[in-house]
């Protein structure tokens, strides 16, 4: 086995251990982040989000984040 090949899999080892999760991690804050700021403009502005129903709409989230 070459040096190339040996460093070709640690690189895919890498990409599938570290950077593969922290984007997932990335992502998953990043949308807990637009949650959270999207319910603290509703709270200090007033104003509405564009779903049809805003209680419905936190009771599915309620139940996904919970796993119901």
């Amino acid at each position: 086995m070459s040096f190339k090949d040996v460093v070709f899999y640690l690189v895919c080892a890498a990409t599938w251990f570290i950077v593969l999760p922290l984007l997932v991690l990335a992502g998953g804050i990043a949308l807990v982040s637009y949650a959270v700021f999207s319910e603290l403009r509703e709270f200090i502005l007033g104003r509405t989000a564009k779903a049809v129903d805003n209680a419905a709409a936190r009771e599915v989230a309620r139940r996904m984040c919970l796993g119901n």
